[in-house]
């Protein structure tokens, strides 16, 4: 594999680790208890630039601000949106879903507003590792800084990868990056087109109770070979 596709890929796990919450209309980031974000639609563009030993991703994203419209998103050229910001390369990071109900960030940067073409974008973080750290591979786990909560309604459908060790790393978010076809629809069949690692495992299941998912200033995550993201649940329940 290239330099170039394994910067590629290291940034998206990284960015994608670091995906942030819908802020409510009101007040701090957050979903209120009735209505829940699963389902909803957002894109994120991730200018990477490198210095001396150190490569930083900035991570802007439509999250709380719109549903990046397929047009607008279809339109950007991350040619020109390189050259623009000087950047190394630029990641286009999406289509992406949300596959959980809700989602609190207990610490979010102040948000700098601005325009990639029609899409009106915040900045949600700034990824930074060593360019030592290249070569991360889908089912190999990584960790992030994170103050998250993401939570689960009783009654829903949640997809989890099962590591070799019982680890059990919970999806956050499907990408419609691989396959662009991809739907929650096809998501309790995802196991049959997986090829994991031997002692991984997909599995599905219906919640009988609420379940939270909670990152207190770290996260563990993993991405399967289409780049769906799954955080590890440290915490009972569910």
């Amino acid at each position: 594999m290239s330099r170039r596709a394994l910067l590629l890929s290291l940034v998206i796990a990284a960015a994608c680790g670091d995906d942030r919450p819908v802020p409510g209309a009101d007040g701090p980031p957050g979903v209120d208890a009735a209505v829940s974000i699963r389902g909803a639609r957002y894109c994120e563009v991730l200018p990477v630039f490198i210095t001396g030993d150190q490569v930083e991703a900035q991570v802007w994203g439509t999250q709380g601000l719109s549903d990046c419209p397929a047009a607008a998103w279809a339109a950007l050229d991350p040619s020109a949106i390189q050259q623009q910001l000087g950047a190394v390369m630029v990641v286009m990071n999406g289509p992406r879903h949300w596959v959980i109900d809700g989602a609190v960030a207990f610490t979010l940067p102040t948000a700098e507003h601005r325009m990639f073409g029609d899409l009106e974008m915040q900045l949600l973080a700034t990824v930074r590792f060593p360019i030592s750290q290249l070569g991360n591979a889908p089912y190999t786990t990584r960790t992030v800084a994170r103050d998250t909560s993401f939570t689960f309604f009783a009654g829903a459908e949640i997809y989890e990868l099962i590591a070799p060790d019982g680890a059990i790393y919970v999806m956050q978010s499907y990408a419609q990056i691989v396959d662009p076809a991809l739907t929650e629809a096809a998501l309790p069949g995802l196991g049959a087109r997986l090829a994991p690692p031997a002692g991984w495992r997909y599995q599905v299941r219906t919640l009988a109770a609420p379940l939270e998912v909670r990152a207190a200033g770290t996260a563990t995550v993993v991405q399967d070979e289409l780049q769906n993201t799954y955080q590890r649940r440290v915490a009972a329940g569910g």
